[in-house]
């Protein structure tokens, strides 16, 4: 356990993060059925994480903290090696529009920063009900040796999310990975500045 999560949450439990927490459908369920796992969220939409904090305060489970920023700033500068035992990243933003894929939260610098900061063993979740989107973020985990596909995990997502509902109404088939970070792998620290993602709600 890195110091800084020990800091946070005052014990020595592992650490999982939700980026986009959106309505904190998958971050507040996650948290009150798994007690002995500390969660943090991530979510850029301001309104968004003030309705989830509002929650949390008035009658959330302790294991959980909110944080309202930018998720690829958040996970590249701030958070330790080695120290988170899962990413959950669920229906991110597709940015439809070409003049906002810059703006598309998976890059290769991402999932490197990802990669990195996932303790050996650790997993990224994904899921999506957009074809072209989970195209795009198996397409950049792919560029990272250190991350390896597993048929065999699942997310423990336990509750439709409000955009997995959304997709399921408009007929689309829910694409889900599950990724593992490699024992031994190495990397370096990097000053490149990661695009700017927005992340879409739960």
């Amino acid at each position: 356990m890195h110091t800084l999560w020990s800091e946070i949450y005052g014990n020595e439990r592992a650490v999982e993060i939700e980026i986009g927490s959106g309505t904190g459908t998958f971050l507040l369920a996650a948290a009150a059925q798994r007690p002995g796992i500390n969660f943090l969220g991530l979510e850029h939409s301001y309104g968004r994480a003030r309705r989830v904090q509002a929650v949390l305060d008035e009658c959330g489970p302790s294991n959980v903290r909110l944080v309202c920023a930018d998720a690829a700033c958040v996970v590249t500068t701030l958070i330790p090696d080695d120290s988170v035992a899962a990413y959950h990243v669920y229906f991110p933003d597709p940015w439809w529009k070409r003049r906002h894929h810059r703006r598309r939260l998976f890059t290769p610098s991402f999932v490197a920063a990802l990669a990195r900061t996932l303790a050996p063993g650790g997993r990224l979740f994904i899921a999506t009900d957009v074809d072209d989107t989970f195209a795009l973020m198996v397409e950049a985990v792919a560029t990272c040796a250190a991350l390896k596909p597993d048929a065999f995990l699942r997310s423990p997502r336990a509750r439709v999310t409000s955009f997995e509902r959304k997709g399921l109404a408009r007929g689309a088939t829910i694409k889900e990975a599950t990724f593992v970070k490699q024992a031994g792998a190495r990397f370096h620290a990097s000053s490149a500045a990661p695009m700017t993602p927005a992340e879409s709600p739960s």
